[in-house]
């Protein structure tokens, strides 16, 4: 009862954000303060098997929106967030996470488009057991990419991206790295509204410590797919084709299906289907445990929701299935990890006005691992409210 009732305290100013705000316009700029937060009850803070801990926290997001409308073909936006959260007991558990990210979109004459931009975030990943600490990290993606239509049915386009993350604690310092990422893309519009492609990435990933450094890879991708705005109803797209990545001081290369599905669908005027999905190759984290059962591992995630707005209510309900196979042996137990992740939610938001707006959602969590202590269930409780212009 008494985590209900602060929650339906909290409810009362605090939320999520939502793209539905109002803004201050001043000439050509839009701009778009807000504030969200939540109120939220895990049964699992730590997502552990046994000995589970359960809390309460709230979390207060502040945020900004600029956006310039567009001047001739040309365009330019900047977010701003301050994401907060204040654990009731384990207080080890509280982070602080800030994320500016800026663009700039310039069409260009005979047929040229140019886009630049980077995401900061200053960030910390949570603590796996009680009494540890969060990890704080500063990362940055810096990218620009450019493109040319020609004929009015061909498209040729690169992009180029370099990330990186820098921990702040030495004993998280294994998992700073460089990636740098470079990419080709040929597009063929054979319907009004649906284009074939095919792309090209070379991506780079090098860590900074020295014994992580064995861990240093390259990767290629080569794949084809399928974009499509079909009807006023439905668009996507969808890709296929092949990754390898190649970790070459360990003399060892991987290599999958690699597949990528984002596709959306209006039911009826007030009905959203949606279907998200990939399946790749991924680098293991070094500074958790997860580094004794693999460096890499082959991912296949899943998602899907479905959507439904009646005059100021809306509802929500979703699902995930992930399968992590970890590609090596564990170092200790002579076998492979395998993870099964389902997740399920379900909620309800009200628009109480145009400018706020009410909610509560609830999410379960089962990640069912061949390592029993890998195993955990969490059953987490929202409430949220979120004030705008």
């Amino acid at each position: 009862m008494r985590f209900v009732s602060i929650g339906l305290i909290v409810a009362a100013f605090l939320g999520f954000p939502y793209d539905t705000y109002g803004s201050i316009r001043l000439g050509p700029l839009d701009i778009t303060p807000y504030v969200n937060a939540s109120g939220t009850y895990t049964d699992n803070v730590f997502l552990t098997k046994r000995n589970r801990k359960a809390d309460f926290y709230y979390s207060v997001l502040p945020g900004i929106k600029l956006r310039l409308r567009p001047i001739g073909r040309h365009g330019f936006y900047l977010n701003y967030e301050a994401d907060y959260a204040r654990f009731d007991t384990y207080d080890e558990a509280d982070y602080f996470v800030h994320t500016a990210d800026a663009a700039l979109d310039l069409n260009l004459p005979k047929g040229f488009r140019l886009k630049v931009g980077d995401k900061i975030t200053s960030g910390a990943d949570p603590p796996d057991f009680e009494g540890d600490r969060t990890a704080p990290y500063i990362s940055n993606m810096a990218r620009i990419e450019g493109s040319y239509t020609f004929w009015d049915r061909f498209a040729l386009g690169l992009k180029y991206a370099h990330g990186l993350k820098d921990y702040k604690h030495r004993s998280d310092e294994i998992d700073n790295f460089d990636t740098n990422t470079v990419g080709g893309v040929f597009r063929l519009r054979i319907l009004a509204r649906t284009s074939m492609l095919l792309e090209y990435v070379y991506a780079a990933t090098d860590y900074r410590r020295e014994r992580a450094r064995v861990d240093n890879n390259y990767s290629n991708r080569i794949n084809t797919g399928i974009t499509w705005d079909v009807t006023a109803k439905t668009k996507g797209v969808v890709r296929g084709g092949y990754v390898a990545k190649n970790y070459y001081a360990l003399n060892r290369e991987e290599d999958a299906l690699y597949v990528s599905a984002d596709i959306s669908h209006e039911l009826t005027s007030r009905t959203i289907v949606t279907l998200r999905g990939i399946r790749s190759v991924f680098d293991t984290s070094k500074a958790d445990r997860n580094l004794i059962y693999s460096s890499s591992y082959l991912s296949n995630q899943v998602t899907t929701s479905l959507r439904h707005t009646y005059r100021k209510f809306t509802g929500s309900i979703g699902g995930d299935y992930i399968y992590d196979r970890y590609l090596y042996d564990d170092l200790r137990a002579g076998k492979k990890r395998r993870d099964h992740v389902w997740r399920g939610s379900a909620g309800i938001d009200y628009q109480m006005q145009r400018w706020i707006k009410l909610g509560v959602k609830y999410r379960y969590t089962d990640l069912d691992s061949n390592f029993d202590n890998e195993d955990y269930i969490e059953n987490l409780v929202l409430f949220f409210v979120g004030l705008s212009l």
